[in-house]
């Protein structure tokens, strides 16, 4: 499942929310007031993706792709390719930013990626240990 949520400006909680099935799905959702929204999208075992949209007359489409966590490059699985990522992000050589940064942080606790976060992610990628 994966759910979409609309948080109206200045609220913290969803004015409107919709479930959806599979990993490509179309939705709607109806009668959303005219305003400025931040859209959720929302799957268990992946990382939370945000955006800001503005409802108006014309109806809004947003095409969304959301990433397991740990899955950097976002092809739908952990490799070695996240773990050297994550790893040159923490020796400072190439900085993720954005939604590769927050799909690096799978302890989810800090907002950073450190070593912690990259020994993880290998653990995974080796089967010694899966993050879900």
């Amino acid at each position: 499942d994966v759910t979409i949520q609309l948080i109206e400006s200045g609220a913290s909680e969803a004015a409107y929310e919709a479930i959806v099935k599979g990993n490509t799905a179309s939705y709607s959702i109806a009668g959303v007031a005219l305003g400025t929204y931040t859209m959720k999208v929302m799957k268990q075992n992946h990382v939370t993706r945000e955006y800001t949209v503005i409802v108006g007359t014309n109806p809004v489409v947003q095409d969304v792709k959301i990433h397991l966590k740990g899955d950097i490059n976002g092809d739908g699985k952990l490799t070695n390719i996240d773990v050297a990522r994550a790893n040159a992000h923490v020796r400072g050589t190439t900085l993720l930013s954005d939604y590769e940064l927050k799909c690096a942080d799978v302890v989810g606790t800090d907002g950073k990626v450190t070593n912690i976060d990259v020994a993880k992610i290998n653990a995974h990628v080796k089967g010694t240990n899966k993050l879900w």
